[in-house]
């Protein structure tokens, strides 16, 4: 029997049924981490040789290529935890579909207007920020100056999938059910559920690498995390950080030199035009959640599916 094929389960067309039995709590979560940063650093190496190898491809056809590859070292080591893993313990699936009496299509809009109302909120604290730094302006002018579908498919094709399966799937999942024991003793599963959305969104906001980009990501990662507590759903989160994503795209592709310098929406409209969006957004955005919050549990740790093959 192999490690990496434990269960005939797992022999099937579905990429995330293979990370079901992988749940890291605290401290397995700064090993993704350090498996992430491992990534990054395999990524630098496969930078350099494809210069000198192929000097007249521009770099930003690295993007994809080099965004990829930082995922292999987390994606082998959590494949490999899980396969040992479930030859003994409950596995929880990455992707469930719990979306209450609005159903799969409803819920996805939901998501969606969830998403760019919390976006268009955000505009705010982005208004606040300091300036970005030059060699951070540098790296988004040359990934906004690549080709189009370069940028789409690095920005809301790849980010979004490998993201949300790191963060969500993989440590917001792990803290959620991660066997712990208490002061008496007792195994308990988890965290509560609160403090495991804040910490996966604090991870979230640590891969981007920097402040301005980090804080916006922490808050729209404690959002993400909120809609994959109640509804279990990877795709789900999948689709809001593409929304998310593709929207930032469009408008620093197609905004022009007004778009680009500016720091937030408040520099393009007038504030008044700006507080009533604002206000419609805040709305939307309490409604969609008081939904949410209507999807029943079907466990304290949310709605992730148990998948237990020990019996």
């Amino acid at each position: 029997m192999s490690f990496f094929n434990p269960r005939k389960v797992e022999k099937n067309y579905d990429f995330f049924s293979g990370f079901s039995w992988y749940t890291p709590g605290v401290g397995g979560m700064f090993t993704v981490l350090l498996w992430f940063l491992a990534g990054m650093f395999l990524g630098m190496l496969v930078v350099i040789p494809a210069q000198f190898g192929f000097a007249d491809i521009p770099n930003s056809y690295l993007f994809p290529i080099v965004y990829v590859v930082q995922f292999v070292p987390v994606l082998i080591f959590t494949k490999y935890m899980s396969s040992r893993n479930a030859m003994f313990d409950v596995g929880y699936a990455l992707d469930s579909k719990h979306f209450g009496k609005a159903g799969g299509g409803w819920m996805a809009l939901l998501a969606v207007i969830a998403t760019l109302s919390a976006a268009l909120m955000l505009e705010l604290v982005n208004s606040f920020l300091p300036e970005m730094s030059e060699t951070w302006k540098n790296a988004m002018k040359m990934l906004m100056d690549a080709p189009l579908w370069i940028t789409l498919l690095s920005t809301c094709v790849l980010a979004p999938i490998f993201e949300e399966w790191m963060c969500r799937g993989i440590v917001l999942r792990g803290l959620l059910h991660a066997k712990r024991k208490d002061k008496e003793g007792n195994v308990k599963a988890g965290i509560s559920p609160a403090l495991a959305i804040v910490i996966s969104a604090l991870f979230f906001a640590t891969i981007h690498g920097n402040l301005w980009q980090g804080i916006t990501a922490f808050l729209l990662g404690c959002l993400l995390g909120y809609v994959y507590y109640r509804t279990g759903s990877l795709k789900l989160t999948i689709l809001m950080h593409f929304a998310n994503n593709f929207l930032s795209a469009m408008l620093s592709y197609f905004g022009g030199e007004k778009v680009e310098n500016a720091k937030s929406l408040l520099d393009l409209i007038p504030a008044w035009q700006y507080s009533i969006l604002f206000a419609l957004s805040a709305v939307a955005l309490v409604l969609i959640l008081r939904y949410m919050k209507s999807i029943p549990l079907q466990s304290p740790a949310g709605n992730s599916d148990p998948i237990d093959l020990t019996t």
